[in-house]
């Protein structure tokens, strides 16, 4: 920069104090000195003065082209205006504007270190969309200026933690004061930015890079002014007379679900399909006027596998998917008739030891709700979750077994999987029934078929869940206790499941520690010296034995 702080404000102050248009020509002087360092922004750091000056003129400049919109000297150009030299003037000072815009777009898009500086242009910026709305006698929002500072956002590129490796969104500082302090509070700001986004969208007219992370920063949150409809006094509207076609919610929401189909089709993470699966139920599928559309993502979204084999974490994914799937089979009367058989599917050893599996609980108990199911498809789901339980952590058997206990209760049937007279005695048999009766015993062979991945066919039904017997002699002694409420009566109407999801290792060694004990244990001590002679030995050799042990 070339001028001083002192010297920006006394030309300044002479532009905005005197009418003569002689002193305009200063304008050109004060944008062309705005300018920010590309090569070395870290010295806009090392160096707060600098930092200073350039603050100081982008106001300076600012308040000088609010005292020309004042002056009526940027006023929009119409057929009417028949004096040329005024039309020159006019045209002249829009040109100034226009490249002090510009000037205020570069910081924005090009600054790659977090400061304050690129704040000031952004609410600067969006103090102009204001200016610029008043200069119409009509109603009228300026979306192209808008639009252009949608591009600046979008090719803002923060080079250290651009993206959070969590969710997959941006943490662009710049995007979020966007998000915060305009687009969650303003009707207008909201319905235009979703309008110029659908447009650059379609003409890929926006910057590729960080596309998906930033959309998910700017759309993942409640406040949707086309979706609130309870809520409509919370917002207000930036400019002053705006247009009433942002008053059409039925239109806002058809750019959202544009926008939306068209984020869905890009090339995403697995943090970024784990987010949208999320939020779907709650922030995807209200916008949409065709729910369904969602369907195609939704069944690659199980597919993701192939995808990313490497990760861990990738059994999240078909879960949340059949969630989705759920969501529009309930409220869109969405036919997929493959939906039990790959919830069935994804029963498998690994998900008792991922985090994910209170998640999976909750969505599972909700699908298998309906008492039309058939008892066959039930009777497998009890089974393979019984037969994963005999290699199951702790943690995971004391969620297994209230769900099977509920599943039993809701669907009575079942209950011949724990209680199948062929293979009960009763004090008034005849000798044949009791001869009958253990040779049905000797004879049993599970019919369960473990690998068969339609749970229609898994013959389950015919079979018993022997496992739970198994488990009341588990090595854990808060195991064997719960699994023991299937030698009593059925008298208890459910179990409440989120008393049991969330536990772990860590909170069953704090429950066995922090446990109060009515009666202590009794131990039988034995020392250390008799554990290792016998009664037999001659007292010669004890006498040397523990000479040697003294020793």
């Amino acid at each position: 920069m070339s001028l001083s702080i002192e010297e920006i404000k006394s030309i300044a102050k002479i532009i905005t104090s005197s009418k003569d248009k002689t002193n305009y020509n200063n304008i050109i002087k004060l944008i062309n000195d705005l300018s920010i360092p590309l090569t070395n922004q870290q010295s806009l750091i090392d160096q707060p003065e600098q930092e200073k000056t350039l603050r100081f003129l982008i106001v300076s400049l600012f308040q000088i082209f609010k005292k020309l919109f004042q002056r009526n000297e940027l006023v929009i150009i119409t057929k009417t205006t028949q004096n040329h030299t005024k039309l020159k003037f006019i045209q002249w000072c829009q040109k100034m504007y226009n490249s002090f815009k510009l000037k205020l777009l570069s910081i924005i898009s090009e600054l790659t270190i977090e400061t304050s500086l690129a704040l000031d242009s952004l609410d600067l910026y969006m103090q102009l969309i204001e200016l610029e709305s008043g200069m119409s006698s009509g109603p009228f929002f300026p979306n192209k200026t808008l639009k252009n500072l949608i591009i600046a956002i979008w090719k803002s590129n923060i080079i250290s933690n651009e993206i959070n490796i969590t969710n997959g969104q941006s943490i662009n500082f710049i995007l979020i004061e966007f998000l915060n302090k305009y687009y969650l509070n303003y009707t207008d700001i909201q319905y235009y930015t979703q309008s110029e986004l659908n447009k650059l969208f379609e003409l890929n007219e926006i910057s590729k890079q960080n596309n998906i992370a930033k959309w998910l920063t700017l759309m993942n949150h409640d406040k949707h002014y086309g979706i609130i409809d309870d809520a409509k006094d919370d917002f207000e509207v930036f400019v002053l007379n705006p247009p009433q076609a942002m008053e059409n919610i039925s239109k806002f929401k058809s750019l959202l679900e544009k926008n939306w189909l068209h984020q869905l089709n890009q090339n995403l993470s697995f943090n970024q399909y784990k987010t949208i699966l999320l939020i779907l139920h709650k922030r995807i599928i209200p916008f949409f006027h065709t729910p369904t559309k969602l369907m195609d993502f939704l069944t690659d979204s199980y597919n993701l596998t192939t995808k990313f084999p490497n990760d861990k974490s990738i059994g999240v994914i078909p879960i949340l998917s059949l969630n989705g799937l759920f969501q529009l089979m309930q409220s869109s009367n969405l036919e997929y008739p493959n939906f039990y058989q790959k919830l069935y599917q994804l029963l498998t050893p690994d998900l008792m030891h991922v985090k994910y599996r209170p998640r999976f609980f909750r969505l599972m108990e909700l699908f298998l709700s309906s008492t039309h199911l058939s008892v066959h498809l039930i009777a497998s789901f009890i089974k393979k979750l019984a037969r994963l339980s005999l290699t199951a952590p702790p943690s995971a058997i004391v969620t297994v077994i209230p769900f099977i206990y509920n599943m039993l209760k809701k669907h009575p049937n079942c209950m011949i999987m724990i209680h199948n007279p062929r293979f009960i005695s009763n004090p008034f048999q005849t000798p044949e029934e009791i001869a009958q009766l253990k040779q049905n015993i000797k004879d049993y062979n599970d019919p369960f078929d473990m690998n068969c991945l339609d749970p229609e066919l898994t013959h389950a039904f015919e079979s018993s869940l022997w496992e739970l017997s198994t488990l009341m002699e588990h090595y854990h002694p808060n195991v064997a206790t719960l699994a023991r409420i299937f030698k009593q009566p059925f008298r208890k109407l459910h179990y409440n499941m989120e008393d049991f999801l969330d536990w772990n290792y860590d909170s069953l060694i704090n429950a066995e520690l922090s446990r109060n004990l009515k009666i202590l244990p009794t131990l039988e001590f034995e020392s250390f010296e008799t554990t290792l002679l016998n009664e037999t030995d001659s007292e010669e050799h004890k006498s040397t034995y523990l000479e040697n042990i003294a020793w």
